[in-house]
């Protein structure tokens, strides 16, 4: 039975590093940087009350997730916001509505808790413009990178 939550990072940090090596090999497009999560700043983050976990799981196995910095908006501070640090789903949980179901119980939580906007990223290697305009997301930015 799949199953959505949130649950705190220091609780399944564990089950999260066996996911991100997957995670980094079909998202990263800078593998001449090795993964290698600053764990001390998440958990800093976790006690400051700032990182916000969701995740999805398969009974007992963690399938997906979504990671969320919120804090009140730097240029508007009145305007609560959470912006999503990295979401994954399995690819072998990919079809159907599982994607959906963890991306609108995100919502619905961080809208219960005081968060007036939300901001995700999409790679253009492997765009999810088509499930966030699904959700009712805007595009409103493009970013850039440069190794230097």
């Amino acid at each position: 039975m799949i199953t959505y939550q949130v649950e705190k990072y220091s609780n399944c940090v564990e089950e999260l590093k066996k996911l991100y090596p997957e995670h980094y090999e079909e998202l990263s497009v800078t593998k001449s940087i090795p993964l290698e999560p600053n764990y001390e700043v998440y958990k800093y983050i976790e006690d400051a009350g700032i990182l916000k976990v969701v995740t999805c799981r398969n009974d007992e196995d963690l399938i997906g997730y979504i990671l969320f910095i919120v804090t009140p908006h730097l240029h508007y501070k009145s305007c609560i916001t959470a912006v999503e640090d990295i979401y994954f789903v399995r690819k072998d949980y990919r079809k159907g509505r599982t994607g959906i179901k963890l991306f609108q119980f995100a919502e619905k939580y961080l809208k219960e808790q005081g968060v007036h906007r939300v901001i995700y990223g999409t790679k253009v290697h492997l765009d999810n413009s088509k499930l966030f305009e699904y959700l009712g997301y805007s595009f409103f930015e493009k970013l850039y990178s440069k190794m230097i």
